[in-house]
């Protein structure tokens, strides 16, 4: 957190009491489809809510949930606030919206699928921040993304290469690792788990 936990770097303070909780991983660790899955078992429980992102791409129907901006409406609802977080990786704009600070401020958990560079940010700007990393051997890595049909395997080698280290911010109240190389439902029960225990 911001050296004064009262105060972000801006002097505002941040959002909370509501846990916000970032869940991170490499690409093709599996987090839509964990996240996905975690959603619907949560439904019915009050208190937690999946955000959604704002992508400059579409989305991918069978695994991914997100809504669609062009890039130059991305841009310009980034300079008007519209966001609580933005972030750029792989060519592509990701935003989540404003509103979300609110449900924090009522005391609502947020899950929101981030990437690793921003978890400074959450951390300055949400006055409780929780980390689930989502991850898997390179090899199934390597595969999941391969079987999107997106990439060549120069690119991918590329973007496996690219992986940052986790950082785990100051202040971060619990950092949850999930192995995601087996079925989906193993990961899904974890994941589970760990929002029922935060929320």
């Amino acid at each position: 957190m911001s050296p004064d936990p009262a105060r972000s770097a801006n002097g505002t303070p941040p959002s909370g009491p509501g846990l916000f909780v970032a869940v991170v991983g490499p690409s093709g660790a599996g987090k839509d489809t964990l996240l996905a899955l975690a959603a619907e078992d949560l439904a019915e429980t009050p208190g937690i809510v999946f955000a959604r992102r704002i992508v400059t791409r579409d989305a991918i129907a069978a695994i991914e949930d997100h809504d669609v901006m062009s890039p130059a409406d991305f841009a310009a609802a980034e300079a008007s606030g519209a966001f609580c977080l933005s972030w750029r990786a792989h060519g592509l704009a990701y935003g989540l919206p404003a509103y979300l600070t609110t449900a924090l401020t009522d005391g609502t958990t947020v899950v929101a699928n981030v990437s690793r560079r921003v978890l400074a940010q959450a951390a300055e700007r949400f006055a409780r921040l929780a980390i689930v990393e989502i991850t898997a051997p390179p090899a199934v890595l390597v595969a999941r993304i391969a079987a999107r049909g997106r990439e060549t395997p120069e690119e991918i080698s590329a973007r496996i290469a690219r992986q940052v280290e986790l950082s785990v911010p100051p202040g971060a109240e619990a950092h949850h690792r999930i192995v995601n190389d087996g079925s989906p439902q193993d990961g899904r029960r974890r994941l589970v788990e760990i929002m029922r225990a935060a929320s």
